[in-house]
């Protein structure tokens, strides 16, 4: 009897961890995008005026890779999710029933992959943070490894 409800514990703290999506993402700040990214040789710079009317917009890029990271960071995890809506219409185009594109949420993130011909698209958002990458296929590990890399 007792090992049944030490397995029922156990059962229900893996839901649990599914259902919210903890473990499984990290929300990065604006420093730690900087930090990070400046540290793999990556030049950081920050919009004064940023896109989206976000609180911070910050773009990483080398010159020796041809995609750059962009950064957003919103007052409130919803204007996150409009962006989020945004640019994933502005590639609904490219996510077919192929395997490479996917799209996974959880109750505090979403992460949709799209692959077309040439191109290679990540979308990740943690509560109120969005990356964005647009690259070329040749990139697609690459650009997979940066976001393992930083949980996103």
């Amino acid at each position: 009897m007792k090992n049944k409800s030490v397995l029922l514990g156990i059962l229900i703290m893996v839901v649990v961890i599914f259902a919210t999506g903890c473990g499984f993402y990290n929300l990065l700040e604006s420093s730690e995008f900087k930090d990070h990214f400046g540290a793999l040789g990556y030049t950081v710079s920050e919009s004064e005026e940023g896109k989206y009317e976000a609180l911070k917009y910050l773009v990483a890029s080398k010159d020796d890779v041809p995609f750059k990271i962009e950064y957003y960071e919103f007052d409130e995890e919803i204007e996150a999710k409009k962006v989020y809506t945004k640019y994933y219409d502005s590639i609904s185009e490219y996510i077919t029933s192929d395997s490479q594109n996917k799209t996974t949420t959880g109750a505090v993130f979403a992460k949709t992959v799209a692959v077309s011909e040439n191109e290679y698209i990540v979308i990740s958002r943690v509560k109120n943070t969005l990356i964005f990458i647009s690259g070329t296929n040749d990139y697609a590990k690459e650009i997979d490894k940066l976001l393992e890399d930083i949980e996103y």
